[in-house]
C-alpha cells in the first residue's frame, strides 16, 4: 500500500523531486522538495530561480495528508524541525540574511531573517533540545530562542574568511551544554555550554555528518562514507568508505548508527557498513534520512520510505500514467 494517492501525488507532488526530510513526530513529517526541471533549462537558471515547494505530510490523516508552500527565491534551501518554542517545520534558505518559512502550530507566520544583512550559507538545521539550530559554513552556528529570534553560538570561534578547509556542515549534542560541530577538512569542534573547544581531529578528510549518540559516543562521516567514533581529543576511524561521495546524514535508530547518503542506507553492524533487512530481503534507499518518534523516514528523487522499527512503509511513490 502507497500512503498518498495517484490523486495526492498528481496535485501536488508529481513535477517535483525530494531534497530533504524532517520528523516533527511519528505522525507529522516536513519535506523540501525542487521542481523537477530538464538539465538543460535547470542549467539556465539561477537555483534560487527554480521553484521550492515546503511540504508537510500527516501520516495520520489519510484523507487530507498535505500542506504546502511553494517559493521562487529560496536558494538551495534546508528543512528541518523544533519542538520549542512551539512545534514547527523550517525551511531555511541560501543566501541573503538567511530567510527562513515556519510551518505548524498555527497559521500566517512570517518569514523570518536568521542573519539579517548577512549572506548564510546555509548547510544544516538540526533539532537539539527541542530547540532549531542552524548550521552554516564559515562556522556559523544559530539558535532559534524564540519565534522570529536567533542567537548567534559563537563565544571561543575564530572569525576569519571562509575556506574549503574550515567551515561546519553538521551539528548534534548530547545537551545544548555538550555538542559537537563538524565540516570542512577535519573540522570538528566542541561546545561545553560556554564555549567552542577544538577537537584537534587527526585527520584533514572532508566531513560531513555527526551524530551524539546514546551509547555515549560521537560518530562522524567522513571522506567517502568513512565512520569515525570517539569524543573531544580521543578519535578512531571505524571504517575507510570506499564511496565517492558524502554522506548526507547520521541518525541512531534501534541501537545502532545509520548512514544515508545519495545511493545507499546502510547501518554499522560494528564490524562494516550493511544494508538494513526487510525481513530476507535487503532494503533498497538513499537521499536523506531523519529520525524522531520512533519513526525513521528516507526521501529520495520520488519516493519516501518509513520504518517504524517493524515493518517498511511506502509513503510516497512516482505514479505512471496508467496508473
Amino acid at each position: 500500500m502507497i500512503y498518498i494517492t495517484k490523486e495526492h501525488w498528481n496535485k501536488h507532488i508529481k513535477d517535483y523531486i525530494f531534497t530533504g526530510c524532517a520528523i516533527r513526530d511519528k505522525n507529522i513529517v516536513y519535506f523540501c522538495l525542487r521542481k523537477d526541471l530538464p538539465y538543460e533549462e535547470a542549467s539556465r537558471l539561477w537555483d534560487s530561480e527554480i521553484p521550492t515547494m515546503f511540504l508537510c505530510i500527516y501520516l495520520d490523516t489519510p484523507n487530507d495528508p498535505i500542506d504546502y508552500a511553494k517559493w521562487v527565491g529560496f536558494d538551495g534551501s534546508k528543512v528541518g524541525v523544533c519542538l520549542k518554542p512551539i512545534e514547527q517545520g523550517l525551511l531555511v534558505s541560501r543566501g541573503n540574511d538567511g530567510k527562513t518559512d515556519c510551518m505548524g502550530s498555527g497559521i500566517g507566520w512570517e518569514l523570518e531573517k536568521i542573519m539579517p544583512g548577512v549572506t548564510a550559507i546555509t548547510n544544516n538545521i538540526k533539532c537539539i533540545n527541542g530547540y532549531a539550530y542552524f548550521v552554516g559554513g564559515g562556522r556559523d552556528i544559530y539558535k532559534r530562542i524564540d519565534i522570529g529570534k536567533w542567537l548567534p553560538i559563537k563565544m571561543g570561534l575564530p572569525d576569519g574568511e571562509v575556506n574549503s578547509d574550515m567551515g561546519f556542515r553538521d551539528l548534534d549534542g548530547f545537551s545544548e551544554q555538550d555538542m559537537y560541530a563538524v565540516g570542512g577538512e577535519g573540522d570538528v569542534w566542541h561546545y561545553n555550554g560556554e564555549m567552542w573547544i577544538p577537537c584537534g581531529f587527526p585527520s584533514n578528510e572532508q566531513l560531513s555528518a555527526v551524530l551524539c549518540a546514546p551509547d555515549g559516543y560521537v560518530y562522524i562521516g567522513g571522506e567517502g562514507g568513512s565512520l569515525w567514533r570517539g569524543r573531544e581529543f580521543q578519535w578512531e576511524k571505524l571504517y575507510h568508505g570506499g564511496s565517492t561521495i558524502l554522506l548526507n546524514q547520521l541518525r541512531w535508530f534501534e541501537d545502532k548508527v545509520w548512514a544515508c547518503d545519495d545511493y545507499r542506507l546502510q547501518c554499522w553492524d560494528g564490524n562494516d557498513m550493511v544494508r538494513p533487512m526487510d525481513g530476507d530481503k535487503n532494503v533498497i534507499a538513499s537521499g536523506h534520512m531523519d529520525v524522531r518518534d520512533g519513526i525513521l523516514v528516507v526521501a529520495n528523487s520520488y519516493r519516501v520510505d518509513l520504518y517504524d522499527g517493524t515493518s517498511w512503509h511506502k509513503i510516497v511513490r512516482p505514479y505512471r500514467s496508467e496508473e
